[in-house]
């Protein structure tokens, strides 16, 4: 019974520790984010163009040089901002 627990708590430190991750963000969420964005800027010609060149800037920051990762990096920051929040 004990080698039982052993191996089920590996597992469990396995899964912890190294989940299986999808970092790609879909297309249908990346046009709501770039819509919410341009809906909260004062409206005015070229503003869709220039929210595309910010998220093609933002992607170029990135390791991995994609919206995608920029997209997941912004939702982790976000999160962990909210997380620390929580503690003070």
């Amino acid at each position: 019974m004990e080698n039982i627990l052993v191996n089920i708590t590996e597992r469990l430190v396995v899964i912890t520790m190294e989940p299986s991750i999808s970092y790609t963000v879909d297309d249908a969420l990346i046009t709501g984010v770039i819509a919410k964005a341009v809906w909260s800027e004062q409206r005015r010609p070229g503003l869709w163009q220039d929210m595309l060149s910010a998220l093609e800037r933002g992607a170029a920051k990135t390791e991995e040089g994609t919206v995608n990762a920029f997209l997941f990096q912004a939702m982790v920051d976000r999160l962990l901002e909210e997380f620390h929040t929580e503690e003070k």
